[in-house]
């Protein structure tokens, strides 16, 4: 049962239609006066004016409330206007009957045109409801239908059967005509609401990529000038006593940028659907003792007690993806010592065991200064903080936590927060994951830089001049014999001159890049088809890396370039290449 209060919002484009209609209606009813006059039924024609001039006054005043800028929806006023409809298509029809029984040739047709007419202006001020318009033509269709009983009644029925025939034809051709423009318009109408709400989600998407813009460029001159500031010194000389401090301030501010950069291309992935899980067996304890171990020292700097409570005494393997997980971690626990001034903070885990899974849970309880109702509603949102005064004077992008829930989510678990102004907050991630096997621990190449039993060549790929520099730089304690290419053909040209042990590879490169320069490189036979090339690119996605291995590639590292893990595939690099030698083979070589 349709209520009159679901038909009110849709009763303004009817109202305005029949508004445009009314000079129409009013030039009709001139000529059915002097239809009337023809007919022999002068007596009538005030009459039939001023209840003409009455009914469309009527359904103009009804209609009022539907015509304005915020249309009515009350029941009464739509029952008015509904009202008005009927009288006015009764009052038509019913006229048209009247003539249609004088039998003149001429009046005759008018009256046809009449109930034709009518139920076209009701198409038009009815395409927006199926009700309104059987409401408004109804009464049309009835007296169409009517035509030839009138017939028949004054006992003439020559063609009655053809006039029934013809009656029924153009009720339905009326009524095709309008199930045909109704549905084009309810798809129109669709179409845009569609493109209205594509337009809001692009222009929604214009500001926060606005305020991505300004947010990032506001948080990355902090770091960068500090990069600047340790630089100047250091290269100046000045504060011999300060260096070691000042390294770490650049080191710091570096972490800083990654960070900030490791956030942006992670939400990137979410928004596009790229971002993958990982499952492999770890311990809960050992993740969680590590990840707290990390932030013991900041929290200690700030006078802050960093609490650490594990709900089991004996060690629980998990599969699932611990790298995403310590992110998560990492970035609650950031937070809590962002924001607490004072006090302890908690950070408490347990996995119980049940229905074949681990139900992991993570809190991180803080003693801060709580959220109110206002911030809590856009805690989640990109690029959005608790208040102008938190971006103010803690910063950030505000993408921590939208990119922790976003990874609990994928893997099937959620991130919520309980907290109270003034009372401190805690989130918790509750997500299922099965049980895992024990492992052995794979423990790399310890040490800020190997002690290395010969002297190596090495030659670094970069078409960057500052990321040759730093590569030198790293490399500068190792004593190695350093060559470097600005691009892949004049690589190329020098792997063709002369042996290497290890090639470093920047993977993405004009002309020919790191991928292709491998594969030729391997796909020769000179001095270096085996040499170990170790790949380093900023696109982490998996597909990315894979491409480099299948390109030839004996290792990969991302970028920046972290010295430790440079150090590192240098030592399996050249651990391979001694044990090739002791083989039989000489480094750099192609093996026989």
């Amino acid at each position: 049962m349709i209520s009159l209060d679901s038909i009110g919002p849709i009763l303004a484009g009817s109202a305005r239609e029949r508004a445009k209609q009314a000079p129409v209606r009013l030039l009709l009813a001139v000529v059915m006066a002097w239809a009337m006059y023809a007919g022999g039924m002068a007596s009538w024609i005030p009459v039939w004016l001023a209840t003409a001039l009455m009914v469309q006054g009527f359904e103009f005043w009804a209609m009022a409330p539907f015509r304005r800028d915020r249309p009515s929806t009350g029941g009464l006023a739509v029952g008015l206007a509904l009202m008005s409809t009927i009288l006015m298509a009764t009052l038509f029809g019913g006229m048209a009957m009247i003539i249609w029984t004088t039998n003149h040739p001429a009046l005759v047709t008018l009256a046809a045109l009449t109930l034709a007419g009518g139920l076209l202006t009701n198409v038009a001020s009815g395409i927006g409801s199926r009700v309104l318009f059987f409401i408004g033509g109804g009464p049309y269709l009835l007296f169409l239908a009517l035509m030839p009983v009138i017939k028949l009644v004054q006992g003439d029925t020559r063609g009655v059967a053809v006039m029934t025939l013809s009656a029924a034809l153009f009720a339905g051709m009326m009524l095709n005509i309008y199930w045909r423009v109704y549905h084009a318009r309810q798809a129109e109408v669709r179409s845009r609401a569609e493109a209205e709400r594509r337009l809001e989600q692009a222009q929604g998407a214009m500001a926060d990529r606005a305020a991505m813009a300004a947010i990032v460029s506001h948080e990355l001159r902090t770091p960068v000038s500090a990069i600047l500031a340790g630089a100047h010194v250091i290269r100046d000389g000045k504060l011999p006593e300060k260096r070691e401090e000042t390294a770490e301030l650049i080191i710091d501010a570096g972490r800083l940028m990654t960070g900030m950069l490791n956030d942006l291309l992670d939400h990137s992935k979410m928004e596009a659907g790229a971002m993958a899980i990982e499952s492999r067996d770890f311990e809960l304890g050992e993740l969680v003792r590590d990840t707290a171990r990390f932030w013991t020292a900041p929290a200690a700097e700030k006078g802050l007690v960093l609490d650490l409570a594990v709900d089991h005494d004996e060690a629980v393997w998990l599969r699932g993806d611990p790298y995403r997980l310590r992110q998560i971690i990492n970035n609650l626990v950031s937070n809590a010592i962002k924001f607490t001034p004072a006090g302890v903070i908690r950070l408490e885990a347990a996995a119980p065991h049940g229905d074949g899974q681990h139900c992991l849970t993570l809190t991180v309880v803080d003693q801060g200064a709580g959220i109110t109702p206002e911030a809590m509603n856009r805690l989640f949102s990109p690029f959005a903080q608790g208040s102008a005064e938190v971006a103010r004077t803690y910063g950030g992008t505000g993408l921590g936590l939208t990119v922790s829930r976003e990874l609990a989510r994928l893997m099937g678990g959620d991130l919520t927060v309980k907290s109270a102004p003034g009372e401190g907050a805690a989130f918790t991630l509750c997500v299922d994951l099965p049980a895992g096997q024990p492992t052995q621990a794979n423990e790399g190449f310890e040490g800020s830089a190997p002690t290395l039993t010969r002297r190596i060549r090495v030659l670094a790929v970069d078409d960057h001049e500052i990321n040759r520099r730093t590569i030198a730089l790293v490399l500068q304690p190792l004593e190695v014999d350093l060559a470097t290419a600005s691009d892949g053909h004049l690589a190329l040209s020098l792997l063709a001159e002369r042996a290497f042990d290890v090639v470093l590879m920047d993977v993405n490169m004009p002309g020919i890049d790191g991928n292709e320069t491998t594969r030729r490189l391997r796909g020769s036979d000179g001095l270096n088809a085996a040499v170990p090339v170790i790949g380093f690119s900023a696109g982490t996605e998996a597909e990315q890396v894979d491409a480099c291995y299948a390109a030839g590639m004996t290792d990969w590292l991302p970028k920046p370039l972290e010295p430790k893990q440079l150090y590192d595939a240098l030592h399996r690099a050249t651990s391979t290449a001694d044990v090739v030698s002791a083989a039989g083979g000489e480094p750099g070589t192609q093996a026989a």
